[in-house]
């Protein structure tokens, strides 16, 4: 039986790097272990129209092995706009270490939160905007339900 995580209100599969090969849908990814029993340390977020197609030569996931994850958080996303948005606002709130890219700013993140439907995270995105503050240090570590 798979174990569903929630992750910023949304429910997330938890499937092994070997089962990567069997799902082919789209779909917003998150390289993961799980550091004890409903705590999942992130270290990679990506989003990709095929699972499988992305996991037979990840140019990641050697390194995310190095730092311990053991599988991949996946939620089905249909639209490459709801992907990208879906990727940056987890991008900005969770500060994967192994994204090459750069941490999305406030702007990006209240932008991405407001198209996901999440208002708080809007709130506080903006909030850190007008208060002029820095990217806050990574969250490696998120406190997710399991189920």
């Amino acid at each position: 039986m798979r174990r569903a995580a929630n992750i910023l209100g949304w429910e997330f599969v938890a499937v092994g790097f070997d089962e990567t090969r069997g799902v082919t849908q789209p779909c917003v990814y998150l390289m993961a272990h799980e550091a004890q029993p409903g705590v999942y340390r992130i270290h990679y977020a990506g989003q990709t129209h095929s699972l499988a197609e992305r996991f037979a030569g990840h140019h990641r996931l050697e390194a995310a092995r190095a730092l311990g994850a053991t599988h991949v958080l996946a939620m089905m996303v249909e639209t490459e706009r709801d992907r990208r948005m879906l990727e940056t606002l987890l991008r900005y709130e969770l500060r994967p270490p192994l994204n090459e890219e750069n941490v999305p700013t406030h702007v990006q993140g209240w932008r991405a939160a407001q198209y996901c439907g999440r208002p708080e995270l809007a709130a506080r995105a903006r909030q850190a905007h007008l208060n002029g503050s820095q990217a806050m240090l990574p969250a490696w570590t998120h406190t997710p339900t399991s189920s």
